[in-house]
């Protein structure tokens, strides 16, 4: 194998699909830490997202996405610049019953969701 072909192997388990979807991340006591953010490839085990390198991202996190009402439990993988990379751990509906947990999630996702002129 050439040295080119090498470079260019994937190591995910699916791949992932080019995107822009608007998005916010959550993190700290009660979620009360945010920073909106843009998924910039998504797949059903992580994503790679796009948020100021200002912000700085726990090891863990929730990640709002707001079109489809879901909010993901993820762990960082890596972070170069404005790019990070996440690895999926929990998928919660938004639209239904969530966990304790998550309900801090849910209420950002149900008071901006008429602003982003989501339905």
């Amino acid at each position: 194998m050439d040295r080119a072909a090498r470079q260019w192997i994937e190591r995910r388990a699916e791949p992932r699909e080019p995107v822009s979807l608007r998005a916010r991340v959550l993190h700290g006591q009660g979620l009360a830490m945010w920073a909106d953010c843009v998924i910039r490839d998504l797949s059903a085990s992580g994503a790679k997202i796009e948020l100021s390198h200002f912000h700085k991202l726990p090891p863990r996190f929730v990640l709002l996405h707001f079109e489809d009402g879901v909010a993901f439990e993820v762990v960082l993988k890596w972070r170069r610049a404005d790019l990070a990379g996440a690895a999926f751990e929990g998928r919660h509906d938004l639209k239904g019953e969530v966990p304790a947990h998550m309900k801090a999630a849910q209420d950002q996702y149900i008071a901006l969701k008429p602003a982003l002129g989501l339905r």
